[in-house]
């Protein structure tokens, strides 16, 4: 029995959504500055110390239990 393209979604298409930028004039540039980068190496290594050290005082703490 064949479905009918309402039933297989074929009638949903996102595009369609898109009236209020259909040409994608207001997209997001892709471009990052180049300030970011280290800001982001910094958060990671941060990120990195922090876990460290949250691991290592919880192991602490319940050995001392």
């Amino acid at each position: 029995m064949k479905k009918s393209n309402h039933a297989v979604g074929e009638c949903y298409n996102p595009s369609d959504l898109k009236t209020h930028d259909p040409h994608d004039m207001y997209a997001w540039a892709d471009d990052k500055p180049r300030w970011l980068t280290p800001l982001q190496v910094l958060g990671f290594v941060a990120m990195g110390v922090g876990l460290t050290v949250c691991v290592y005082y919880s192991t602490l703490i319940l050995f001392l239990l």
